[in-house]
């Protein structure tokens, strides 16, 4: 939810028509960017999508260093980020390649809102990785931030992106709509 909220300000901000098709592969791409940097766990919700998914979650998190590093650092952004690029400008048929940036960007959306939210978690997110430093929003004791999964992360911050999607769909309607034509 906290992707879908980032890429709804990000639109308000900065207004583009798209069409329909594209616009809704932008929203699709924001949402699956989002589940990206938790890759690294082979509990994560995308692993359990996939075929032999313990297997390549196990695998995938062994590479990455465990859950909350790489994947959800500064140096993991950029890589994912570059490599993406790459293989859009390097595969992608040059007549497509804007459309493909597009996404591309929708996609970056999404994961980047992830560790950003996560930063608010008690554990926090190692955001100069491979140091061994978590930043946590705010600083200081633990009780102060979000548990992962708790009652207030799955009742009341959820609830609450869910209001403010609804506020900013109802408030800003026409900047929406017109993504899609």
């Amino acid at each position: 939810m906290a992707a879908l909220v980032a890429g709804l300000l990000l639109l308000i901000l900065f207004p583009v028509s798209l069409g329909p098709v594209l616009g809704a592969l932008a929203i699709i791409a924001v949402m699956v960017g989002a589940l990206v940097p938790d890759l690294d766990q082979p509990t994560a919700n995308i692993w359990h999508r996939l075929l032999g998914s313990n297997a390549l979650g196990n695998v995938f998190q062994f590479f990455s260093g465990g859950h909350r590093h790489l994947t959800h650092s500064l140096v993991g952004i950029f890589v994912v980020g570059a490599l993406l690029r790459a293989g859009v400008l390097h595969l992608v048929n040059t007549q497509y390649t804007s459309h493909a940036l597009t996404l591309l960007s929708a996609f970056m959306i999404g994961y980047l809102s992830h560790p950003v939210v996560d930063t608010f978690t008690d554990q926090g997110v190692p955001w100069f990785w491979p140091l061994r430093l978590n930043i946590k929003i705010p600083p200081g004791p633990e009780e102060v931030r979000i548990t992962t999964n708790s009652f207030v992360e799955r009742i009341i911050i959820r609830s609450g992106l869910i209001v403010i999607t609804v506020l900013l769909l109802q408030s800003h309607w026409s900047v929406f709509r017109n993504l899609f034509t």
